[in-house]
């Protein structure tokens, strides 16, 4: 978080006008002074050491309460103080008496070095008011003592954290506040925060300057949680077949022991009931991590745990902590340059169309913020930068290369070359969630914390957009996968999550392969994208999909009580984007241009590492050039839902002649298109509320003409979108609202399967419409209007055939749960399809 001088002062007063009684007296614990016998190596100064107690030196002499029941609380702190940042962790309960046994088991975990390695050698003090009170003389000594507290906290450069119990009670001099409120401010002091949730909520939440810098941590009813009936809960009959994964029955199968441990996702019923707990300690399975407060549990396990623990009735899914990995003149041939400049219209004044105010979460390695294309002048335009990666989490670089790229795509403004390599949305707010390490690899556990970090924060930096460009190869349906299950989240809340649909669009032998999409992109609730090859020119007249983009369908599967596998066969990618030899923004001595020189091009002019460019290729490419044209579309409109932006983006999309829709969905990005029919909408309805079949566009509209004009070429407009298995036509898909388009909705909602013929359910969509039962191969021309490729029913039955290349029938099954990635780096996809470069 970045406060100019006047947010500051602000805040400061802000802080005195909250913070009004200084340190109301309350029964506290007797004082505890110092042992000399720490070990530790940081100086505690004078008033530190008169008016703290030192939680962790009592860890080591075995003299705190260590409760069982707040294992969850406690290892969701230590998750924030590991992630570092400005916001401070602040304990929230109903009465604001059960913190400090969260904090002392935290105290405890340090002490045994349970922790991340940037916690180990912290020492963790409480503040004891009792004894401040009882020393100072009157208000004035007690303002100087707190001035000198914050001080010297701040000295110790955050190699101490002070637990002040009742946060809302704290207050004093401005002196007293410049000093708290400057150590917050520049990361040199570290709190944990105590608080009743009425008190938080009167003095602190509805203040945004001051709630800014914390993160609540809610606990107030952990103690009722174990002793709570376990009734079902929402989303969970959504769960289908087999309550194991695939990959993980192979594992089972492959160790007759049962004594293997590996990490494990359980995606519980009730993560507090106190039966599971049990069954988990009964068998030795360690919970490393919660994703939040939801009932998705990260664990350690041996396999032999498995089979109790799937029937106990208690859980709706297992999975493995599978591997995740980076699945990579835009302007000019997408569009975007035709889009730019707005007139004034009725209530709006004219403006530039470059995604201002809308923020865009970018899901990957890290960014390298120092590069210039992420600034206004000097001012940088990552408003938020986290890390859940498990090393080093302080460190939010991109040592990787490959988020930065993604991130310049989408959201880029760099000024080289004439700035001929700007983003799609140029003036977007940033926000970098770490998820990659070093070498592009990452956890599906550390990706589910990032997505729920995003859910939690969206409303304080205005979250509508987040780019996936990562992933694995799809094994769980959708609806048990446990990151499609969060996309649903995210898209339920009003977020427009982009999808990459990965780089497996052909096997070794140069084959073409269908069946081979990513996770999450395998979810109906993301827009997936696939990559299309633009041959370095505007014209979109030699424009093809990539030889590498990931083809549908859908391969996901469950396995029900007959051993019997089911599989999802969803038509994907729901479109494509440029992706190949694209140029963008290049982290400083990153990684990927480490191990392929051939991604810097001295003909790119790079004179500073602060402006460096690279190439790269892939649909990692397509996702952020596609997030991009959303945050446009929210920029036109904030009121649209993410089902709308994916039918803009579909119903403007310009079908390739000669590509299917398994390769190309509807067809490729045509923002030009998009960004006019959105504007055709009536700007001040509430879509959100709206019902199915009523009016979306003013008095008087005419529909916008079904073509553009991009690098002298006309782009005829698709007019369709995709759904599960077929493709629906009809201009009330842009009149009217349709109720497919309602949070928590999907297109294939609205899809009617009777004994394998298809229609449209009458409460989703509209009349006016029509579905039609063929995957098409295009002419180029509108409304799916080509030959047909495969007929519904295929897909319906799961009678697949591929007259051009090879079924993956049932996706890759790796002993070890790790799933093969993008190969991102391999010099068949770095390097694109043999085209001329980008220039």
């Amino acid at each position: 978080m970045k406060l100019n001088k006047q947010t500051s002062s602000f805040l400061t007063k802000t802080l005195s006008a909250v913070l009004i009684y200084s340190f109301i007296l309350t029964n506290m614990f007797a004082i505890q002074v110092f042992a000399n016998t720490t070990n530790q190596n940081v100086e505690i100064s004078t008033s530190l050491k008169k008016y703290t107690t030192d939680l962790t030196e009592l860890a080591r002499q075995n003299r705190l309460r260590v409760n069982p029941n707040f294992e969850n609380e406690t290892n969701r702190l230590i998750k924030v103080l590991a992630t570092g940042g400005l916001r401070q962790p602040v304990i929230l309960d109903e009465k604001g008496e059960n913190e400090e046994l969260v904090v002392e088991q935290l105290a405890t975990k340090i002490a045994t070095g349970d922790v991340p390695a940037n916690l180990r050698d912290k020492r963790l003090l409480k503040l004891e008011t009792a004894a401040l009170f009882s020393n100072a003389k009157n208000e004035a000594e007690i303002s100087q003592i707190i001035k000198s507290i914050f001080n010297e906290l701040t000295a110790t450069k955050g190699e101490v954290i002070l637990f002040v119990d009742e946060l809302t009670n704290f207050v004093g001099s401005s002196a007293i506040n410049d000093a708290l409120t400057n150590a917050l401010l520049l990361g040199k002091a570290h709190i944990i925060g105590g608080s009743s949730k009425v008190a938080y909520s009167e003095k602190v939440e509805n203040v945004a300057e001051v709630s800014a810098l914390f993160e609540t941590l809610n606990i107030g009813a952990t103690l009722n949680n174990f002793t709570k009936n376990l009734t079902k809960k929402d989303g969970d009959e959504d769960f289908r077949g087999d309550n194991v994964a695939p990959d993980l029955r192979q594992m089972m199968s492959e160790d007759t022991t049962g004594k293997k441990r590996v990490d494990v996702i359980i995606q519980a019923k009730d993560a507090d009931n106190a039966i599971l707990r049990t069954i988990m300690a009964e068998n030795r399975v360690r919970l490393t991590d919660r994703i939040g407060n939801s009932d998705t549990l990260v664990v350690n396990l041996p396999l032999s745990a498995v089979s109790e623990l799937s029937q106990s009735g208690l859980i709706n899914y297992m999975s493995p902590n599978r591997d995740i990995r980076m699945s990579g003149h835009v302007e000019d041939s997408t569009g975007a340059t035709l889009t730019r400049s707005q007139p004034a219209t009725t209530g709006r004044a004219a403006y530039t169309l470059d995604g201002s105010g809308i923020g865009v979460a970018i899901v990957d390695s890290g960014i390298y913020a120092a590069h210039n294309g992420f600034k206004n002048g000097t001012t940088s335009r990552i408003v938020a930068n986290v890390n859940f990666t498990n090393a080093n989490l302080s460190d939010t670089a991109d040592t990787y290369g490959h988020g930065t790229h993604v991130a310049g795509l989408a959201v880029g403004n760099a000024s080289v070359s004439s700035n001929a390599y700007k983003g799609v949305a140029s003036n977007a707010n940033i926000i970098s969630v770490k998820v990659l390490d070093g070498q592009g690899i990452g956890q599906t556990a550390w990706l589910l914390n990032g997505l729920n970090w995003i859910l939690t924060n969206k409303t304080t930096y205005n979250i509508r957009i987040v780019n996936l460009s990562l992933g694995g190869i799809a094994v769980d349906t959708y609806t048990n996968d446990p990151v499609c299950r969060k996309v649903k989240e995210l898209t339920d809340s009003g977020i427009v999550v982009i999808a990459a649909s990965g780089n497996l669009g052909k096997d070794s032998n140069t084959v073409k392969a269908y069946g081979r999409v990513h996770s999450p992109g395998n979810s109906p609730y993301a827009i997936t994208v696939g990559a299309s090859n633009t041959v370095g020119t505007v014209s979109r007249n030699d424009d093809s999909v990539t030889s590498y983009s990931s083809r549908g369908p859908t391969r996901s599967f469950y396995t029900d009580a007959q051993n019997v596998r089911h599989f999802d066969n969803l038509v994907k990618p729901d479109i494509v984007a440029p992706g190949n030899r694209l140029v963008s923004n290049r982290a400083a001595n990153n990684f990927m241009v480490t191990q392929n020189p051939a991604l810097v091009d001295v003909n790119l002019n790079l004179l500073l590492p602060s402006d460096g460019m690279m190439y790269m290729s892939g649909t990692s490419m397509s996702s952020p050039v596609v997030a991009g044209a959303a945050a446009l579309l929210l920029q036109v409109n904030p009121n649209l839902t993410p089902n709308m932006v994916k039918m803009i983006l579909q119903y403007s999309a310009q079908p390739i002649p000669g590509a299917n829709m398994l390769e190309q969905g509807a067809g490729q990005l045509n923002i030009e298109g998009a960004v006019r029919l959105a504007k055709s909408f009536n700007p001040s309805m509430n879509f959100q509320t709206a019902t199915n079949g009523t009016s979306i566009v003013p008095t008087g509209w005419v529909a916008p003409t079904p073509t553009s004009s991009i690098g002298g070429t006309n782009v005829a407009w698709s007019q369709m979108i995709t759904t599960n298995y077929a493709f629906i036509t009809g201009q009330s898909l842009i009149s009217k609202y349709q109720g497919v388009y309602a949070l928590g909705n999907n297109f294939d909602d609205g899809v009617i399967s009777t004994s394998g013929v298809l229609s449209l359910n009458s409460t989703k969509y509209s009349t006016g419409m029509s579905i039609t039962t063929n995957i098409m191969t295009s002419n180029g021309g509108t409304l799916g209007d080509g030959t047909v490729y495969a007929a519904s029913g295929v897909l319906i039955s799961d009678g697949v055939l591929v007259s051009d290349g090879v079924l993956v029938s049932d996706g890759v099954l790796i002993s070890d749960g790790v799933l093969v990635s993008d190969g991102l780096l391999a010099n068949s996809v770095a390097g694109g399809d043999d085209t001329p470069a980008m220039r």
